[in-house]
Protein backbone atom coordinates (compact mmCIF):
# COMPACT_ATOMS: atom_id res chain seq x y z
CA UNK A 1 0.00 0.00 0.00
CA UNK A 2 2.27 2.81 -1.23
CA UNK A 3 1.72 6.41 -0.15
CA UNK A 4 0.03 5.62 3.15
CA UNK A 5 0.61 7.27 6.51
CA UNK A 6 4.22 6.30 7.20
CA UNK A 7 4.93 6.79 3.51
CA UNK A 8 3.94 10.45 4.02
CA UNK A 9 1.56 10.14 1.10
CA UNK A 10 -0.53 13.19 1.93
CA UNK A 11 2.64 15.34 1.87
CA UNK A 12 3.64 14.26 -1.63
CA UNK A 13 2.80 16.15 -4.80
CA UNK A 14 0.76 14.17 -7.30
CA UNK A 15 3.73 13.48 -9.57
CA UNK A 16 5.76 12.28 -6.60
CA UNK A 17 2.95 9.96 -5.47
CA UNK A 18 2.70 8.52 -8.98
CA UNK A 19 6.48 7.96 -9.06
CA UNK A 20 6.24 6.00 -5.79
CA UNK A 21 3.30 3.98 -7.13
CA UNK A 22 5.15 3.24 -10.37
CA UNK A 23 8.18 1.99 -8.44
CA UNK A 24 5.97 -0.18 -6.23
CA UNK A 25 4.18 -1.76 -9.19
CA UNK A 26 7.54 -2.48 -10.81
CA UNK A 27 8.96 -4.00 -7.62
CA UNK A 28 5.86 -6.16 -7.10
CA UNK A 29 6.26 -7.54 -10.60
CA UNK A 30 2.79 -9.04 -10.59
CA UNK A 31 3.63 -11.27 -7.59
CA UNK A 32 1.78 -9.10 -5.08
CA UNK A 33 -1.28 -6.90 -5.32
CA UNK A 34 -0.65 -3.16 -5.11
CA UNK A 35 -3.32 -1.12 -3.36
CA UNK A 36 -2.36 2.50 -3.90
CA UNK A 37 -3.36 5.13 -1.37
CA UNK A 38 -4.73 8.13 -3.28
CA UNK A 39 -6.53 10.08 -0.57
CA UNK A 40 -6.44 13.86 -0.84
CA UNK A 41 -8.25 16.63 1.01
CA UNK A 42 -10.60 17.24 -1.91
CA UNK A 43 -12.80 14.88 -3.88
CA UNK A 44 -11.43 16.20 -7.18
CA UNK A 45 -7.83 15.65 -6.07
CA UNK A 46 -8.60 12.13 -4.87
CA UNK A 47 -10.39 11.23 -8.10
CA UNK A 48 -7.55 12.63 -10.20
CA UNK A 49 -4.86 10.68 -8.35
CA UNK A 50 -6.99 7.53 -8.33
CA UNK A 51 -7.35 7.66 -12.10
CA UNK A 52 -3.61 8.14 -12.58
CA UNK A 53 -2.75 5.32 -10.17
CA UNK A 54 -5.04 2.88 -11.95
CA UNK A 55 -3.41 3.83 -15.25
CA UNK A 56 -0.12 2.62 -13.72
CA UNK A 57 -1.48 -0.87 -13.23
CA UNK A 58 -2.39 -1.06 -9.55
CA UNK A 59 -5.00 -3.65 -8.58
CA UNK A 60 -6.98 -1.22 -6.45
CA UNK A 61 -7.03 2.07 -4.61
CA UNK A 62 -7.49 3.21 -1.05
CA UNK A 63 -8.57 6.69 0.01
CA UNK A 64 -8.28 8.26 3.42
CA UNK A 65 -11.43 9.81 4.85
CA UNK A 66 -11.17 13.55 3.96
CA UNK A 67 -9.56 15.67 6.65
CA UNK A 68 -9.46 19.16 8.19
CA UNK A 69 -13.10 20.18 7.76
CA UNK A 70 -15.87 18.45 9.67
CA UNK A 71 -18.00 16.52 7.19
CA UNK A 72 -21.50 15.09 7.48
CA UNK A 73 -22.12 11.45 6.66
CA UNK A 74 -23.88 12.54 3.46
CA UNK A 75 -20.79 14.48 2.36
CA UNK A 76 -18.52 11.52 3.08
CA UNK A 77 -20.83 9.21 1.15
CA UNK A 78 -20.75 11.53 -1.86
CA UNK A 79 -16.97 11.67 -1.67
CA UNK A 80 -16.48 7.91 -1.65
CA UNK A 81 -19.13 7.30 -4.29
CA UNK A 82 -17.21 9.65 -6.58
CA UNK A 83 -13.95 7.82 -5.83
CA UNK A 84 -15.58 4.45 -6.48
CA UNK A 85 -16.98 5.75 -9.76
CA UNK A 86 -13.48 6.88 -10.76
CA UNK A 87 -12.18 3.41 -9.96
CA UNK A 88 -14.35 2.05 -12.76
CA UNK A 89 -14.92 -1.32 -11.13
CA UNK A 90 -11.42 -1.74 -9.69
CA UNK A 91 -11.43 -2.48 -5.93
CA UNK A 92 -11.80 0.73 -3.91
CA UNK A 93 -11.18 0.85 -0.16
CA UNK A 94 -11.95 3.48 2.46
CA UNK A 95 -9.10 4.21 4.85
CA UNK A 96 -10.41 5.19 8.28
CA UNK A 97 -8.09 7.06 10.64
CA UNK A 98 -10.28 9.42 12.70
CA UNK A 99 -7.50 10.47 15.09
CA UNK A 100 -5.68 12.10 12.16
CA UNK A 101 -8.55 13.12 9.88
CA UNK A 102 -11.00 14.41 12.46
CA UNK A 103 -13.80 12.57 10.65
CA UNK A 104 -15.29 9.18 11.43
CA UNK A 105 -16.71 6.76 8.89
CA UNK A 106 -19.50 4.90 10.63
CA UNK A 107 -20.28 1.25 10.08
CA UNK A 108 -23.64 2.32 8.69
CA UNK A 109 -21.92 4.52 6.10
CA UNK A 110 -19.63 1.64 5.17
CA UNK A 111 -22.64 -0.66 4.83
CA UNK A 112 -24.25 1.84 2.46
CA UNK A 113 -21.07 2.16 0.40
CA UNK A 114 -20.74 -1.62 0.29
CA UNK A 115 -24.14 -1.78 -1.39
CA UNK A 116 -22.68 0.43 -4.12
CA UNK A 117 -19.54 -1.68 -4.54
CA UNK A 118 -17.02 -0.57 -1.91
CA UNK A 119 -14.48 -3.40 -1.73
CA UNK A 120 -13.40 -2.87 1.84
CA UNK A 121 -11.96 -0.78 4.63
CA UNK A 122 -8.49 -0.24 6.00
CA UNK A 123 -9.35 0.14 9.68
CA UNK A 124 -6.99 2.32 11.71
CA UNK A 125 -9.61 3.51 14.18
CA UNK A 126 -7.84 1.68 17.04
CA UNK A 127 -11.31 0.59 18.17
CA UNK A 128 -11.93 -3.14 18.46
CA UNK A 129 -15.67 -2.53 18.68
CA UNK A 130 -15.62 -0.59 15.41
CA UNK A 131 -13.47 -3.27 13.79
CA UNK A 132 -16.13 -5.87 14.57
CA UNK A 133 -18.79 -3.54 13.17
CA UNK A 134 -16.84 -3.21 9.92
CA UNK A 135 -16.45 -6.99 9.70
CA UNK A 136 -20.22 -7.32 9.99
CA UNK A 137 -20.60 -5.21 6.82
CA UNK A 138 -19.56 -8.24 4.71
CA UNK A 139 -16.67 -6.46 2.99
CA UNK A 140 -12.92 -6.98 3.09
CA UNK A 141 -11.45 -5.48 6.24
CA UNK A 142 -7.73 -4.77 6.60
CA UNK A 143 -6.48 -4.13 10.11
CA UNK A 144 -4.20 -1.11 10.47
CA UNK A 145 -3.57 -1.30 14.23
CA UNK A 146 -0.59 -3.43 15.28
CA UNK A 147 -2.13 -4.22 18.67
CA UNK A 148 -5.09 -6.01 17.05
CA UNK A 149 -3.49 -8.02 14.26
CA UNK A 150 -3.83 -11.47 15.83
CA UNK A 151 -7.35 -10.75 17.08
CA UNK A 152 -8.37 -9.32 13.72
CA UNK A 153 -7.11 -12.32 11.76
CA UNK A 154 -9.01 -14.65 14.06
CA UNK A 155 -12.16 -12.54 13.68
CA UNK A 156 -12.05 -12.55 9.88
CA UNK A 157 -9.88 -9.65 8.70
CA UNK A 158 -8.43 -10.46 5.28
CA UNK A 159 -5.12 -8.73 5.83
CA UNK A 160 -3.03 -6.16 7.63
CA UNK A 161 -1.44 -2.90 6.54
CA UNK A 162 1.36 -2.08 8.96
CA UNK A 163 4.40 0.17 8.74
CA UNK A 164 6.36 -2.42 10.71
CA UNK A 165 5.70 -4.98 7.97
CA UNK A 166 8.15 -3.07 5.77
CA UNK A 167 10.89 -4.13 8.18
CA UNK A 168 9.61 -7.45 9.55
CA UNK A 169 7.16 -8.94 7.05
CA UNK A 170 8.00 -12.38 8.44
CA UNK A 171 6.16 -11.63 11.68
CA UNK A 172 2.93 -10.76 9.91
CA UNK A 173 3.19 -13.74 7.58
CA UNK A 174 3.65 -15.92 10.67
CA UNK A 175 0.42 -14.55 12.16
CA UNK A 176 -1.35 -15.13 8.87
CA UNK A 177 -0.13 -18.72 8.91
CA UNK A 178 -1.34 -19.44 12.43
CA UNK A 179 1.29 -18.15 14.85
CA UNK A 180 0.02 -16.97 18.22
CA UNK A 181 0.56 -14.55 21.08
CA UNK A 182 4.36 -14.77 21.12
CA UNK A 183 4.56 -13.26 17.63
CA UNK A 184 1.88 -10.68 18.43
CA UNK A 185 3.87 -9.60 21.51
CA UNK A 186 7.03 -9.30 19.41
CA UNK A 187 5.17 -7.05 16.97
CA UNK A 188 4.12 -4.77 19.82
CA UNK A 189 7.61 -4.74 21.30
CA UNK A 190 9.20 -3.75 18.01
CA UNK A 191 6.53 -1.15 17.26
CA UNK A 192 7.23 0.60 20.54
CA UNK A 193 10.97 0.41 19.92
CA UNK A 194 10.70 1.74 16.36
CA UNK A 195 8.84 5.04 16.06
CA UNK A 196 8.39 6.45 12.58
CA UNK A 197 11.97 7.73 12.22
CA UNK A 198 13.31 4.42 13.50
CA UNK A 199 11.24 2.55 10.94
CA UNK A 200 12.68 4.65 8.14
CA UNK A 201 16.22 3.94 9.34
CA UNK A 202 15.45 0.23 9.55
CA UNK A 203 14.09 0.22 5.99
CA UNK A 204 17.24 2.04 4.82
CA UNK A 205 19.30 -0.84 6.19
CA UNK A 206 17.34 -3.22 3.94
CA UNK A 207 17.11 -0.87 0.95
CA UNK A 208 20.34 1.12 0.44
CA UNK A 209 19.60 4.71 -0.51
CA UNK A 210 16.14 4.80 1.02
CA UNK A 211 15.66 8.37 2.33
CA UNK A 212 15.15 8.60 6.09
CA UNK A 213 14.49 12.35 6.26
CA UNK A 214 10.93 13.51 6.84
CA UNK A 215 9.09 15.65 4.30
CA UNK A 216 8.51 19.16 5.67
CA UNK A 217 6.78 20.19 7.84
CA UNK A 218 7.49 16.88 9.58
CA UNK A 219 11.21 17.32 9.00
Amino acid sequence: MPCGTTGEGVLLDEDEAIAVIQATVEAAGGEAKVLAHVGRASTAGTVRLATQALDEGVEGISALVPHFYTYSEEQLLRHFLAVMDAAGGAPAYAYTLPKRTGNDLSAEAVRTLAQHGLAGVKDSTKSWERHLEYLACTIDVLIGTDAFVLQAFKAGAVGCVSALANVRPDLFCALRDGAGEVVQEEILRLRKALPMQGLKAAVAERVPGYPIAYRAPLG
